[in-house]
């Protein structure tokens, strides 16, 4: 009974052809999703990782420079001498033009009863970048307080 029905189908039927074709559409589709989706979430990495490299530039500078010279002009200074040209600072991002815009903000540290003390600045750094019509933005402040030597000259 078996080799009988063997028999009577000598070869590939239209409707298997055509089933055979769906399924292999169906895989097409799935793996080039997986594809689109794998490279957009490699991209993304890759501008957080940058912009995570600039913030750590800016804060480092911070860090290892005097109370004085940390103002916005030579933060801002700062990025914009490099020769990346993906890369510009300001106070907003608004005025900037490339992918990567970087805003940079320096205050001056205000308690409860809004009385500013020239002893702390707040700089907040905002790092903006664009990847298909969708803004990623890491915004990240930090502390630069005055030293001692630094404070008594403030005070006098």
């Amino acid at each position: 009974m078996v080799k009988k029905m063997l028999k009577e189908q000598k070869g590939i039927v239209v409707s298997d052809a055509i089933i055979a074709i769906l399924i292999i559409l169906l895989f097409a589709s799935l793996i080039s999703s997986l594809i689109t989706n794998i490279y957009l979430e490699i991209a993304k990495m890759k501008i957080y990782s940058r912009q995570m490299d600039l913030i750590t530039e800016i804060f480092e500078y911070a860090e290892k420079n005097s109370y004085d010279n940390v103002t916005e002009e030579n933060l801002i200074k700062l990025i914009n001498d490099k020769s990346d040209e993906n890369v510009s600072a300001g106070n907003t991002n608004e005025e900037l033009t490339t992918p990567y815009k970087v805003a940079i903000k320096v205050e001056k540290y205000q308690d409860l009863e809004h009385k500013e003390y020239d002893l702390i600045k707040i700089i907040t750094v905002t790092v903006e970048n664009n990847l298909q019509k969708k803004a990623y933005t890491t915004t990240m402040s930090t502390l630069k307080k005055a030293t001692l030597e630094e404070a008594e000259k403030i005070i006098k």
